[in-house]
């Protein structure tokens, strides 16, 4: 499988690799940072993935993807930007692109976010194109409404649901929230039961469906002690 990462900060382009990587188990990645080498490369390797960066030297925001979707309309595009916008997500939208991710997203939940975009999820921020996401967003809510099939759980599942969304393990969810791992195991069994999942890749899916957001933890130290570029 083939991923293009397209954006012109190199230290992006590397934080992103380790990630990518894991989406299959034999990807190769390939490398652009502006329009026009984008464009060369989607036309000489053609890529199955591609990831975008809207403000990148060529690109004019989503001019650029139009131009790209015109010339390649059957790639598969993904934004992948610092800046975002209900009008720019909608257009996106409009123009046929797979998936829209923010920056801000931490590595492990850009890795479920793309599987569920190679598995015909299309993943877009719902917190942008909810109208009324603003002030629920402010208000930094810590449960679903009642309309959501999250409103089953309890605190303390949806808090537990958040670190999944993460890509946090069983032992790593009982070390933050000073558990064990059997109440962590039990915790999920209710968890999946409540909300119909069979499996950690269901319950995400839907949990990003809903807008739930990544647990933020301490990041965790690499082996040299500098903090890892996408970790929670």
């Amino acid at each position: 499988m083939k991923v293009l990462i397209a954006d012109d900060h190199a230290l992006l382009r590397d934080g992103l690799k380790p990630f990518v990587s894991k989406v299959e188990d034999a990807v190769s990645i390939l490398e652009s940072c502006d329009y026009p080498s984008t464009h060369e490369i989607m036309a000489t390797a053609k890529p199955d993935l591609v990831l975008l960066d809207l403000r990148m030297p060529g690109m004019d925001g989503t001019d650029g993807v139009l131009r790209l979707r015109r010339a390649f309309p059957e790639a598969r595009i993904v934004i992948v930007t610092g800046w975002v916008t209900r009008s720019d997500v909608i257009e996106a939208m409009r123009l046929g692109v797979v998936g829209y991710l923010p920056k801000s997203l931490n590595g492990t939940a850009m890795l479920h976010a793309l599987r569920l975009i190679l598995c015909g999820v299309p993943y877009f921020p719902s917190e942008v194109l909810v109208a009324d996401a603003a002030p629920a967003l402010a208000a930094e809510s810590s449960q679903p409404n009642e309309r959501s099939p999250l409103s089953a759980l309890t605190r303390r599942e949806y808090e537990i649901l958040t670190q999944l969304v993460g890509g946090a393990s069983n032992k790593e969810i009982a070390k933050v929230l000073g558990l064990t791992e059997i109440t962590i195991k039990s915790h999920l069994r209710n968890v999946f039961r409540k909300i119909g999942a069979t499996n950690r890749t269901q319950a995400v899916a839907l949990a990003l469906r809903e807008g739930v957001k990544a647990a933020v933890n301490p990041p965790p130290k690499s082996a040299d002690g500098a903090t890892s570029l996408y970790a929670v």
